[in-house]
């Protein structure tokens, strides 16, 4: 009884592998159902990210709250590599409230976490605009991230602990005086203006969401993470967007602008690597991307990148656009579980086949060279090496019993663990729609 009793918890972590929306809000809904976890942590990304979380008849779209929020008694935390949008945050908080999930006292903020302005979106939108007219355009969400974690990396941007110091006021009015002034270069040089009354919009917003944020249990969170793992009590740590969109190991300058790779986990939530237990990777049977930039796997016929499209609601939970849909890219995902060190992966959406015949994506070409290493620039690549496979169609939509599942499925399962066989990856599940009694088991 004793040893049980001294026994230290252990922090999981779930990313995805692709380009973002992968579905990983259900799989951390799959992973908390089996009450090992006492909590869920985002450690990097801010509201540029959205998770689409369903419980029961009840949808939520979360972008900064952490994907635990549907579940009664798991605390959420906000680590300090989090971007916070202080309006965002709060409506989110509210929407929950309305859905009957009060997460308020659930809810930890990192003091270190970053803070985002209400000029840092105008800021965002400025530097796009600008970046269009050289054809370099990124496809960013817009919503500040990029200008956050810019303002922090240079020493001048805002913790969320700041907020309770007495100097806050004078140092935001500075802060805004040289944003400002950015923003000012960017009309006189370049045309591009935000109206007054837009801003003076923003500010009071913001003014009333960072007084509501002042409310909330903000704390050490790297302290309380520790103190939690020493209760012996398990944590859930999740990624926001995906692994080919890694400032530092993606399509550089066409990424995010945090770390999304499990390494960053430490750093986000204040925690040594010795108490990493598994890491769960997150793919689609099938491959989508939104924003700049080359996508390789592409689904070169539109007519049926479109039929992927409608089939798979491939549209952005933060901004509507339409996600760009390719041939599931195995090249792609081993470079991706190289780099993170996934031992165990979910597949997503493997129910969305809307054509009789599929490709998969094995290798990239730079002329008639094949690619052994994953290339610096995407735009370098000129043709891929693709294999093909039986579709099937709509047959298996909603199946959650593997005994059930169509034989072309199996085959394109048995097909993927194959090829990823160097890994020793244990597939988990495989989703078959969007809720959570909609997946079967695979490895069992």
């Amino acid at each position: 009884m004793e040893k049980n009793k001294n026994k230290k918890g252990f922090v999981d972590v779930l990313v995805g592998l692709q380009w973002g929306d992968e579905g990983k809000g259900k799989n951390i809904d799959e992973l908390l159902s089996t009450g090992i976890y006492s909590g869920v942590a985002r450690f990097q990304g801010g509201a540029n990210a959205g998770h689409t979380i369903k419980f029961g008849d009840k949808t939520f779209i979360g972008h900064i709250v952490p994907s635990g929020c549907l579940h009664k008694n798991i605390e959420l935390y906000v680590g300090n590599e989090v971007v916070v949008d202080a309006v965002s945050l709060i409506k989110e908080i509210n929407e929950l409230k309305n859905l009957g999930f009060d997460v308020a006292p659930l809810l930890y903020l990192s003091n270190r976490a970053k803070l985002v302005s209400y000029l840092h979106p105008f800021l965002d939108q400025a530097e796009e605009s600008y970046r269009n007219k050289s054809g370099s355009k990124i496809g960013t969400t817009a919503r500040g991230i990029g200008p956050a974690y810019s303002d922090s990396r240079a020493r001048r941007g805002f913790l969320i602990g700041d907020l309770n110091f007495p100097d806050f006021e004078q140092k935001e009015k500075e802060l805004s005086e040289l944003h400002m002034n950015f923003l000012n270069m960017y009309k006189d040089k370049y045309g591009f203006e935000i109206p007054e009354d837009k801003i003076k919009e923003a500010r009071e917003k913001w003014l009333i969401a960072i007084k509501e944020i002042k409310k909330m249990q903000i704390c050490d969170l790297s302290f309380l993470i520790q103190k939690r793992l020493g209760e012996g009590k398990n944590i859930l740590a999740e990624g926001a967007q995906g692994i080919m969109l890694d400032i530092d190991f993606g399509d550089y300058p066409n990424v995010t602008s945090s770390n999304i790779l499990p390494a960053n986990v430490c750093l986000g939530l204040g925690i040594p690597h010795s108490v990493i237990r598994d890491i769960y990777g997150v793919i689609k049977a099938y491959t989508t991307k939104v924003g700049g930039g080359d996508f390789p796997a592409r689904i070169k016929d539109e007519e049926v990148e479109k039929l992927f499209q409608k089939a798979g609601n491939e549209f952005g939970s933060t901004t509507g656009r339409p996600r760009m849909c390719g041939w599931l890219d195995l090249f792609a995902i081993k470079y991706a579980i190289g780099l993170s060190g996934v031992n165990k992966i979910f597949i997503n959406k493997a129910d969305v086949c809307p054509t009789n015949n599929i490709k998969v994506v094995t290798a990239y070409k730079i002329g008639e060279k094949i690619l052994e290493e994953f290339p610096l620039r995407l735009n370098q690549v000129t043709d891929v090496q693709t294999e093909k496979l039986s579709g099937w169609g709509d047959a298996n939509y909603g199946v959650n019993d593997k005994e059930k599942v169509s034989p072309e499925l199996i085959s394109y399962l048995d097909y993927i663990k194959n090829k990823l066989s160097d890994f020793n990856i244990k597939i988990i599940t495989v989703g078959t729609g969007p809720d959570r009694e909609h997946s079967f088991n695979w490895d069992n």
